[in-house]
């Protein structure tokens, strides 16, 4: 529990604010950012540089600031703002490298660019509203980018949560996340009123939050579980495409630079569209690729047994076996090169002769299989016409060739085997053809 003790003087410092709600240069400035650079120093004496380098950065831009409110010196805000904005690369850092991540593929980089860029073209439009008192455009893009920073930070922990699962530990990064975010939606609502003043209920938050980071909750590991990003895709479409409407309709209210990250949103939308469609044809050929006997072109042994576990067994399906005779001849005495082509040949006359709907497969060898719909007698009439198919010689170079085929059927129905039945019965047809 040692690890919370910077957390407890944050307490005790938010209870003295709140009882003394008057600024007061010892409490509010000396006491708050004291408490801060002794918890840097802990840090630092703990091994976690991260951590302890952002609160010495934030403690400088915090001084800063006060001096620039408290002072008639004429210190630009700028640098505080850029002080305060170096938290959030360190806190990325700090959640990502608790996570072992896999190597991100284009539509993952894709899918969280979109996402984050799309949810950022909203908060931009809001935060920009309270940003009218602005000096100047580096202001603007400061006070802009503490929301959607924040933003970030809680929808990365959101995603990890579900990624590998919550715990007590995630629970207390993301409170600090979150009371970190309200201090900024407040101090940007201070802000847009000029009643912004050091020592008030938002710097407390900061506070308390910074104090909650430095007891370094630690995140669950990733266990790798695949994320539907489509709906986040969605969401951050719909609101880059109601910025971009609401900027249409009302373009005096709004500052062009809120179009920036909706307009780039629907242009990574369109990239990750190409890609879609480029990664779908390539799926679709290794599938083709997986599914497919190479020789031949009909579908392999695999897909097959595959087609035949999937089929009702209502009766109304037969599977046919089909064995060549004659074809080891043909590879002894002419070569496997002109048995290959004999094989090309004869799937292509099988399909030809069966029905659209039916699936032809090569189990292996010179061995096909067929899944036709129907009854025993329509199997009997296409067995025919396979047997018929192979009637015509065929020829290797000025050689004619001949096979045969043996048909073994069998009704696909429950309780039954048909693999083992159609091949009794094609071996039976092969006896009698003897």
């Amino acid at each position: 529990m040692l690890r919370f003790i910077p957390f407890g003087a944050g307490v005790i410092h938010l209870v003295i604010a709140l009882l003394s709600p008057a600024t007061s240069t010892f409490w509010d400035v000396i006491a708050y950012n004291g408490i801060l650079i002794l918890t840097a120093l802990w840090l630092f004496l703990r091994r976690e540089r991260v951590l302890g380098s952002t609160l010495a950065v934030w403690v400088l831009g915090s001084t800063y600031s006060a001096l620039t409110e408290l002072t008639n010196l004429n210190l630009s805000p700028l640098l505080s703002g850029f002080g305060f904005v170096a938290i959030y690369p360190a806190l990325f850092y700090f959640i990502i490298r608790t996570q072992q991540l896999e190597k991100l593929s284009r539509s993952q980089i894709l899918d969280s660019l979109i996402i984050t860029v799309g949810i950022s073209s909203l908060v931009t439009t809001l935060a920009l509203s309270a940003t009218t008192n602005a000096d100047s455009t580096a202001e603007v893009f400061l006070l802009t980018l503490y929301p959607i920073g924040d933003l970030l930070l809680i929808f990365l922990l959101i995603l990890i949560g579900v990624r590998s699962g919550t715990t007590g530990e995630f629970f207390l990064l993301l409170i600090a996340i979150v009371i970190f975010t309200l201090s900024d939606v407040g101090y940007l609502w201070l802000y847009s009123r000029d009643s912004y003043a050091i020592g008030s209920l938002v710097d407390e938050g900061w506070l308390i939050a910074l104090l909650l980071l430095a007891a370094i909750p630690r995140l669950p590991q990733t266990q790798g579980r695949a994320l539907n990003t489509y709906p986040p895709i969605f969401i951050a479409l719909a609101l880059a495409l109601s910025t971009l409407g609401w900027y249409a309709l009302n373009p005096a209210e709004r500052s062009a630079l809120a179009l920036i990250p909706a307009i780039a949103t629907l242009l990574l939308a369109f990239i990750r569209m190409a890609l879609a469609l480029e990664e779908a044809e390539e799926g679709k050929a290794l599938r083709e690729i997986a599914i497919t006997d190479e020789l031949t072109g009909v579908g392999n042994r695999r897909e097959f047994l595959s087609r035949l576990a999937q089929t009702p067994r209502d009766g109304l399906t037969y599977l046919l076996l089909l064995d060549l005779d004659g074809f080891k001849s043909i590879n002894d005495e002419c070569g496997h090169s002109a048995g290959d082509t004999v094989l090309r040949e004869v799937a292509l006359r099988f399909r030809s002769a069966l029905p659209q709907e039916s699936f032809l497969g090569r189990l292996g060898g010179d061995e096909f299989g067929v899944l036709l719909h129907g009854d025993g007698a329509r199997a009997e009439q296409l067995a025919k016409r396979l047997e018929l198919s192979l009637a015509t010689p065929f020829y290797v170079g000025e050689r004619a060739l001949t096979v045969q085929v043996s048909i073994g059927a069998a009704e696909i129905s429950e309780g039954a085997n048909p693999l083992e039945e159609a091949d009794a019965r094609m071996y039976e047809a092969k006896r009698s053809a003897r």
